[in-house]
């Protein structure tokens, strides 16, 4: 069928395609009511075809971007797509079910054409609570997914067009923001629509038999690219690990082990056999998501150029041993997933840098510090419509370094591989809890030195303003061992920190992972994000870039 696809129509297609992602975005983050996604833009957007597998997504979260294909073909096992009716919208949780962690809530629905299923929309969204032990839902230390909110097995959250009324009901009496949780998954429905009106145009511009085989010839062309560039690659093999922190249920740290090998028919097999256990706590991450980082890591380094659909993951083969922390098993406790599968990226791309150094750099940040806090927000002040104190949930991220690359330093302050969100606007996150942001500031000598230094990281303290609140949050490479690493005699990034400056005592360093901290007015938290690792030796650096990292204060 792909025989009569020139690679002109092709190509014209497969930014057709982006575009519905794109305008799926636009919808849902124009319809959202956290600031989470509308701010600090943790959502994601996708197109897929009947088989389950991606055509096009949206520039938006690689973290969730990457489970939609694992995900929505466990849900066929469920809900075959025979009984997937027009106007359906199908959710789904559950991290043992292809999806992330409780909080990321996946739709699917079917875009209909002459009566027939053409294509799948899908959104998902990172929700601000889903219920559980603390606010925010996410916990280091839980020991069971039980403790982690809300979980949605398949099924329809919309029925034919209507709405299933018992999931909205089970929202409002479970959830700590039960107006915003049903507002965001209103949104997500509405990036779903949005995706099938569009993809239903392009169907009937082309018909349904030529919109299939520009969607096959595309992802062939993904298959093709992929395949060439590892035929090309600089080096067929190589093996490495990396170490995060634990911190919740041991001092022991986890090691990601990656052995990373190109065959002879240009495949490429990641293998993580030799990673840690799983362990009694939250950092435990779903396999879906280990998959869906191995992904990324590949398109990163072979095909960083090229809009990804399934052809691209299609010479992968992926190897993520039962029972390892980066494929739990069940009931194991998965909230603050977002390290380990950050960490995933970080030490697939560890092992696939000697293979193509030309897209590599050193070490990012995937430091990660972030906390969520909630609580009654008693200023004078802050009163809602019916004149009471209202109930509040906010969340913030840290930005760090990428890590310096054969052409140039690293990026400063951005959120890196699986993540790609915002920092919370000090002014939004004034308007909507009782926290002040005091300051935001570069870190100066946090990226690693080498001919092309790491990116710096960002700090940023706030303040309390309320009586008390609760508060809980984590990060990693908080320690020299896992700090962003350098590469080529490059050095590693500073290591990242959480600092608390209680009003009435002394300052405290945190550990790591902290969940559940009383905070009353005055007190102040501070997160440090890691600075990236250098790439080459520090002595081949340019003089005039001292100089001008100096003048900039970059570096003492």
């Amino acid at each position: 069928m792909t025989a009569n696809i020139d690679p002109i129509s092709r190509d014209v297609f497969q930014y057709e395609a982006v575009s519905v992602a794109e305008e799926m975005s636009m919808a849902l983050k124009g319809s959202a009511f956290s600031s989470i996604i509308w701010d600090m833009l943790d959502y994601a957007c996708g197109i897929l075809d009947v088989n389950g597998n991606t055509i096009a997504q949206a520039e938006t979260i690689p973290a969730q971007l990457g489970i939609m294909p694992t995900a929505v073909k466990r849900i066929f096992d469920v809900i075959p797509l025979s009984d997937w009716n027009e106007g359906d919208v199908i959710i789904c949780n559950d991290p043992y079910f292809g999806c992330t962690h409780t909080l990321d809530i996946v739709l699917f629905s079917p875009v209909y054409f002459e009566g027939k299923i053409i294509a799948i929309a899908s959104t998902v969204a990172h929700h601000i609570d889903l219920g559980g032990k603390v606010p925010g839902t996410e916990a280091a230390d839980a020991v069971e997914i039980f403790e982690e909110g809300l979980r949605f097995p398949p099924m329809k959250v919309m029925d034919r067009g209507t709405p299933n009324d018992i999931i909205f009901a089970m929202i409002e009496r479970n959830v700590r923001d039960p107006e915003a949780c049903a507002g965001d998954l209103r949104a997500q429905i509405a990036g779903c629509r949005m995706g099938e009106r569009r993809m239903k145009a392009l169907a009937e511009r082309y018909g349904a038999d030529r919109l299939q085989a520009l969607i096959e010839a595309s992802q062939d062309y993904g298959e093709a690219y992929v395949r060439a560039a590892l035929a090309n690659a600089e080096q067929r093999e190589h093996r490495t690990s990396i170490l995060i922190e634990d911190d919740a249920s041991s001092d022991e740290p986890m090691k990601i082990v990656v052995h990373a090998r190109i065959e002879d028919d240009n495949s490429l097999t990641v293998d993580f056999t030799g990673t840690s256990a799983q362990r009694q706590h939250g950092i435990n991450c779903p396999v879906a998501s280990a998959i869906g980082m191995t992904y990324y890591a590949a398109k990163v380094i072979f095909s960083p150029d090229v809009n990804q659909n399934e052809g691209c993951n299609r010479p992968l083969n992926i190897i993520i041993p039962e029972g390892c922390f980066l494929n739990p098993i069940s009931p194991a406790a998965v909230s603050v997933r977002h390290l380990s599968q950050q960490a995933t990226a970080d030490a697939v791309l560890k092992a696939l840098t000697p293979l193509q150094t030309k897209n590599a750099s050193a070490g990012c940040h995937v430091s990660f510090p972030t906390f969520t806090a909630g609580g009654v927000d008693d200023r004078a002040q802050a009163l809602n419509y019916a004149g009471q104190h209202p109930y509040f949930v906010i969340c913030d991220i840290i930005s760090g370094g990428m890590g310096g690359h054969r052409g140039g330093d690293g990026l400063s302050a951005i959120d890196t591989h699986g993540g790609h969100c915002a920092i919370l606007s000090a002014e939004v996150m004034e308007s909507m809890s009782p926290f002040r942001v005091l300051s935001t500031k570069l870190v100066p000598n946090s990226g690693g030195e080498g001919q092309y230094r790491g990116g710096l990281a960002i700090t940023r303290d706030y303040e309390v303003l309320s009586s008390a609140l609760t508060l809980s949050g984590y990060l990693q490479q908080a320690g020299e061992e896992t700090a962003a690493w350098g590469f080529s005699g490059g050095s590693n990034g500073k290591p990242a920190s959480a600092e608390l400056f209680p009003k009435d005592s002394e300052p405290q360093k945190l550990k790591s992972k902290f969940v559940g901290l009383k905070m009353a007015k005055g007190d102040v938290i501070r997160l440090t994000g890691c600075g990236g690792g250098g790439w080459g030796d520090p002595a081949q650096r340019q003089p005039e870039r001292v100089a001008a990292d100096r003048a900039a204060g970059f570096i003492d």
